[in-house]
């Protein structure tokens, strides 16, 4: 592979791991600064959340009501054309419910879809994640 594909391929997975550690601590501006202006999240338990102004409301609710620990693991980095791309990626740790107290485990697997401008480089175009329930 060339030195600019594994740059580009560096700077996708790059882009990510800011957005997963920004998510990590709670900074919903952080969050929201790593998608494009017609970003879309897709989440578990709720309608998809499209647009930077309707994720600039939804993210500080989501911090506000609870906090994550979360490890991340990249499980993978394709990059598609000269400006799409995408990354599988592995979640689990604990979230913590503000408003009780009580720390669950979770577990979650994601994709993410970027777009590459040359104004703002790698971007998160959609976002789709889900919980992974365990059963015993």
């Amino acid at each position: 592979m060339s030195g600019t594909a594994n740059d580009e391929l560096t700077a996708i997975e790059a882009t990510i791991v800011s957005y997963l550690t920004a998510f990590n601590r709670g900074d919903a501006s952080a969050v929201v600064a790593h998608y494009t202006q017609d970003g879309v999240l897709i989440s578990p338990n709720g309608p998809a959340v499209e647009g930077k102004d309707a994720l600039t409301q939804f993210y500080p609710r989501v911090f506000e009501a609870v906090d994550f620990a979360m490890n991340y693991d990249i499980k993978e980095v394709v990059q598609t054309s000269a400006d799409w791309a995408f990354v599988r990626s592995a979640t689990d740790g604990t979230e913590t419910i503000k408003a009780t107290g009580d720390v669950l485990s979770a577990q979650y697997q994601e994709l993410f879809v970027l777009r590459k401008s040359a104004a703002d480089g790698w971007q998160i175009a959609r976002y789709c994640t889900s919980k992974i329930i365990l059963t015993s």
